[in-house]
C-alpha cells in the first residue's frame, strides 16, 4: 500500500484485511485554507493559490467481494497533500484509518443481517 510521490483527487490504495478489503481513496476537502492556521509562509500560501499543492480528506471504505459494506468506516481531513516533496505521510494516515476500523463489529453486523435475512 503506498500512495505516489504526486496525488491526485481520486488516488487509492486498496490491501486486504481477512475476508474485507479496504479501500482509502483521497478526497478534495475545499472547507480548508491556510488562513486555517498559523503555520504557512507567505510563499506557501501563495502556492496553495496557484494551485501547487491542496488540502484533501482520505476516506476509507470497507468491501467484500464487490460490495461496499461501509462507504465511511474512517477518515481523516485538512491534509495537505503534494505540500513537500513527496506523499509518503499518506500511507502512515491511510494505516491510522485502517487500524481503526472495527471489523470485528463490521462482521457481527454481517452474521445479524445474514441471520435475519435466513429467517
Amino acid at each position: 500500500m503506498k500512495f505516489d510521490t504526486y496525488v491526485c483527487v481520486g488516488d487509492s490504495i486498496t490491501i486486504e484485511k481477512g475476508a474485507f478489503t479496504v479501500r482509502v481513496h483521497l478526497e478534495f476537502d475545499g472547507a480548508s485554507r491556510p488562513s486555517d492556521c498559523d503555520c504557512y509562509s507567505d510563499d506557501d500560501v501563495q502556492r496553495w493559490r496557484d494551485d501547487e499543492w491542496f488540502y484533501g480528506g482520505l476516506v476509507a471504505s470497507v468491501w467484500i467481494d464487490d460490495v461496499c459494506i461501509d462507504d465511511h468506516a474512517a477518515s481523516l481531513w485538512s491534509i495537505h497533500c503534494n505540500f513537500g516533496k513527496d506523499n509518503a505521510y499518506l500511507d502512515d494516515v491511510a494505516a491510522d484509518l485502517i487500524a481503526e476500523i472495527d471489523f470485528d463489529a463490521l462482521a457481527a453486523r454481517l452474521a445479524a443481517m445474514a441471520a435475519k435475512a435466513a429467517a
